[in-house]
């Protein structure tokens, strides 16, 4: 299966900006997405297809997963 892993703000800095994963049928979000050491999932937003998911969500073949980084500051 494969899954498309876009990464944004500071984070391409890492990943670059679009990975593409062969991952395994039941994969899950956290099983393709890769974090810096000194991140968590709690300090991203992860979306698959969009909307919001979590860490633990399955993937379906052709699934595209974002990864952006809190913005804060105001």
């Amino acid at each position: 299966m494969r899954v498309k892993v876009k990464y944004f703000g500071y984070l391409t800095e890492y990943f670059g900006r679009e990975l593409e994963v062969e991952a395994p049928e039941g994969a899950r979000v956290r099983d393709v997405v890769r974090l810096p050491p000194d991140v968590s999932f709690d300090d991203v937003i992860v979306l698959r297809n969009g909307r919001p998911a979590k860490p633990l969500d399955r993937l379906e073949d052709g699934d595209t997963v974002s990864v952006l980084p809190h913005i804060s500051g105001g």
